[in-house]
């Protein structure tokens, strides 16, 4: 493999680090060696940002938010999507401009926390790098769909205008469809980010207890005080922008269906009106509930 590199010296010294380390993580090498590697899956306004940011990883790890961004959208509509061997892509992308200015101020990050990577609305049932990295621990965010896809809706005068565009009741469709594939995977249906630490939104915004049992699981020590801060990635709320949060700022976050118009209120009926997805949500339900004694998915 030849990866190309122009620009300051540590950016290239930042890359060497990189690949000699997850090269580590590969064949027959002490598994201890290799590099820590986070993947966070969620659909877009499921509370990524705020979840993240809690987290600690994004400060702690090199992190690299929404990767493969250009292929997310077709990758949804069911266009064919080739597979990526993580140890090519990632070299690769840190030939970019922008990630070489990332591995220049931040790159350290890599040796002592590892690299932290989300992927936003991306199919689960679809293979995105094979293989993962060895020592890689998988997130999974799930939001209730009502609120979620209230969000959506709201988004930009329709999250799925903005992105399917000609196709966007395609994208709407398989947006239903993907959730109920996360609320699978989530249940323990099947089994495609395995080891994965599952994490209810619409629990974790409200359950102190529920967050230190995901945070001891992780090994991270979580920030409280981002759950009071508007996260910025994304335009923050669909609803509310950049706002400042207030007192009922949570009642807000897990009422969101009700807040939508008339004509809105049609296109969320696409969703109450899926016996599958009402199903599977009444599981996830009846599942977080009953995690007294195991505080986590």
């Amino acid at each position: 493999m030849r990866v190309v590199v122009h620009g300051n010296v540590y950016g290239l010294v930042a890359l060497s680090i990189i690949l000699a380390h997850f090269g580590l993580g590969w064949g027959q090498h002490d598994e201890a060696a290799s590099m820590q590697t986070w993947a966070f899956h969620g659909m877009r306004r499921s509370g990524n940002h705020v979840v993240l940011n809690w987290s600690g990883l994004t400060e702690s790890a090199f992190f690299m938010n929404d990767i493969l961004q250009r292929e997310q959208v077709p990758a949804l509509l069911g266009d064919p999507f080739p597979t990526k061997a993580f140890l090519h892509w990632f070299p690769r992308v840190c030939a970019r401009r922008y990630v070489r200015r990332m591995l220049r101020k931040t790159g350290w990050k890599l040796l002592t926390r590892g690299l932290c990577v989300s992927l936003e609305d991306w199919p689960i049932d679809k293979p995105i790098f094979t293989p993962w990295p060895r020592r890689c621990q998988h997130i999974l965010l799930l939001r209730d769909p009502l609120n979620m896809f209230a969000s959506r809706i709201r988004m930009s005068n329709g999250m799925h205008v903005l992105y399917g565009k000609d196709r966007a009741g395609e994208y709407f469709q398989n947006s239903i469809e993907l959730w109920k594939s996360h609320a699978r995977e989530f249940l323990g249906h099947t089994h495609l980010l395995p080891g994965h630490v599952g994490v209810y939104y619409d629990r974790w915004v409200v359950d102190a207890a529920y967050r230190a049992a995901i945070a001891a699981r992780l090994r991270l020590v979580p920030d409280e005080g981002a759950l009071n801060r508007v996260a910025v990635e994304g335009g923050g709320s669909s609803f509310e922008g950049l706002s400042p949060l207030g007192e009922d700022a949570i009642a807000r976050r897990l009422s969101r269906h009700s807040q939508l118009y008339d004509r809105e209120q049609k296109l969320l009926a696409r969703v109450t009106d899926d016996a599958e997805l009402m199903q599977l949500r009444e599981q996830v339900l009846e599942h977080v509930s009953g995690m007294a004694e195991r505080q986590v998915a």
